[in-house]
């Protein structure tokens, strides 16, 4: 208890002040902190100055210097691999453990937080080397043309026996589109949000299986790619890290990415789920309401549209999904007389469509970041771009949502994509509610008919806000329909005095 007690004083049991978990320790620093009034240890590629853990230490303070001033991992694994030292020492953590050029002088590099102007570009190459601590790498600005300098994605590891986990650090609510493959050893991890995108390429020391499994958190940043080890050992770094960016440009119509029909399943009488799998095996988590062009080539005539990815889970149920695969997935409504939609739907497994990669949307999810409570004005496939939305709000936890309001408008009762799903969500979640309005219903239908009004969205409003007296500024709305359906809504909702900045209406 006295060790919990000192870590929740405030003291800053790091020693290096606000540069901790931050500062990049070469093997060579490490070894000048290797007294008893200054204890550094590297675990697993991190670096914790222990020097005020050595009197709490169970096996005593001589034991826990046996570690001191060098990369500690195999002793620790020997002696006691069970031990949780991340939270114990989460206080101490200085910053990761890397290896530099040796053209690098180790105290300018350590006290500098520039990178020297002599470091040399370090090949990827390089996880042949006989420095067995990784390397990373951090491109310049191209010679033709000088660029602002561009924080790259902080990166972060983590080993257990059998398997390993990477990390990259994007500003929070960056949404960003992020795309992981392997051509022979090199894992691929590409990243793109803010305009630009982020190449890091990836060789580990030792062997891994493919594929990873990865994970986003469009919240906070993080994205996990983890690996399981190819032979169950405790690696002494992870290997060599090459990173570089560059302006992401507008993407070209005709780069297109092939992707076969795995799946198809109705969710109403006009409605289809279709579950595209890439042919070139990539693992892809699609930015939160983002939309992809779809290609259709024939004979007589060539066609695209605009669709906006789905959530995975509503092949089963409309809940949260963090870990990718390399399926993406769309929600198309059949039109009798519409060439695109009528040439997805009647796909069947095994054909291959043609995707272009995502157009960035209008939204920042940042404009949300402030906000608790949430209107959502869908007509018919307009739903598309809410699912991904709805699921990102409900799950916010920095800032958690308040209250979230759906009025989903469509034709008939049967036309209702995933009606059920949205029912047992709002069942599960007190903070959602969706109201359904059919224009043309059945004799049997009870709920609201007609369209939307503007009284209806004054009344949603009301009630929203009136449980926990909640401002309008603190209202934020979102709107997806066909053209008219987009205009009223916008135009009711300037009306009862919500401003356009609280507004996003996607457009077809």
């Amino acid at each position: 208890m006295d060790w919990i007690r000192l870590g929740s004083s405030g003291k800053d049991l790091t020693g290096v002040g606000s540069r901790a978990g931050q500062l990049e320790v070469t093997p060579a620093e490490l070894a000048t902190h290797n007294k008893s009034s200054d204890a550094w240890m590297a675990l697993r590629g991190r670096v914790y100055n222990v020097t005020a853990y050595l009197p709490f230490h169970p096996g005593g303070p001589e034991e826990l210097m046996k570690g001191v001033g060098r990369d500690a991992t195999n002793l620790f694994e020997e002696v006691h691999p069970w031990v949780n030292y991340e939270s114990i020492l989460q206080k101490c953590y200085i910053g990761p453990l890397v290896s530099a050029s040796p053209s690098v002088d180790v105290k300018q590099l350590f006290n500098s937080s520039k990178t020297p102007e002599n470091k040399k570009p370090v090949d990827v190459q390089a996880s042949n080397s006989k420095n067995p601590v990784p390397e990373i790498e951090i491109a310049g600005p191209s010679p033709e043309k000088e660029e602002e300098p561009v924080a790259l994605p902080k990166f972060d590891w983590i080993q257990k026996m059998n398997d390993i986990s990477v990390f990259f650090y994007t500003p929070p609510l960056a949404n960003p589109l992020v795309e992981v493959h392997r051509v022979d050893d090199v894992v691929h991890v590409t990243l793109c949000y803010s305009n630009r995108t982020f190449n890091n390429e990836l060789v580990f020391s030792k062997g891994t299986e493919w594929p990873c499994v990865v994970k986003v958190n469009f919240e906070t940043g993080k994205i996990e790619c983890a690996f399981k080890k190819t032979k169950g050992n405790v690696w002494s770094n992870y290997g060599v890290l090459k990173q570089s960016s560059k302006l992401a440009g507008s993407f070209s119509a005709k780069n297109k990415i092939g992707y076969v029909v795995t799946n198809k399943m109705p969710v109403s009488s006009n409605v289809f789920l279709i579950e595209l799998g890439r042919v070139d095996g990539v693992l892809i988590v699609m930015p939160i309401a983002n939309h992809v062009r779809v290609f259709a080539e024939t004979k007589d005539k060539d066609f695209s549209k605009s669709y906006t990815p789905i959530p995975s889970g509503l092949f089963t149920q409309l809940g949260y999904q963090k870990i990718s695969t390399d399926k993406l997935y769309l929600m198309v409504k059949r039109y009798q007389d519409g060439n695109m939609s009528k040439y997805i739907c009647d796909a069947i497994k095994g054909d291959i469509l043609l995707l272009s990669k995502p157009f960035f949307s209008l939204l920042k999810l940042s404009d949300l970041e402030k906000k608790e409570n949430f209107l959502l004005l869908a007509a018919g496939s307009g739903i598309t771009p809410m699912l991904s939305i709805l699921l990102f709000l409900l799950e916010r936890r920095v800032r958690k949502s308040q209250s979230i309001r759906l009025i989903f408008c469509n034709r008939k009762l049967n036309h209702i994509p995933c009606k059920q799903q949205f029912d047992n969500l709002s069942t599960s979640d007190s903070r959602f509610k969706v109201e359904h309005i059919l224009s043309d219903p059945d004799n049997n239908w009870r709920g609201r008919t007609g369209r939307i009004t503007k009284e209806i969205i004054k009344s949603t409003i009301e009630e929203q806000l009136s449980s926990a007296n909640y401002p309008k500024l603190d209202l934020y709305a979102f709107v997806c329909g066909p053209s008219g359906f987009n205009q009223a809504c916008f135009d009711y909702l300037t009306e009862l005095d919500i401003y356009k900045e609280q507004i996003t209406v996607f457009e077809g």
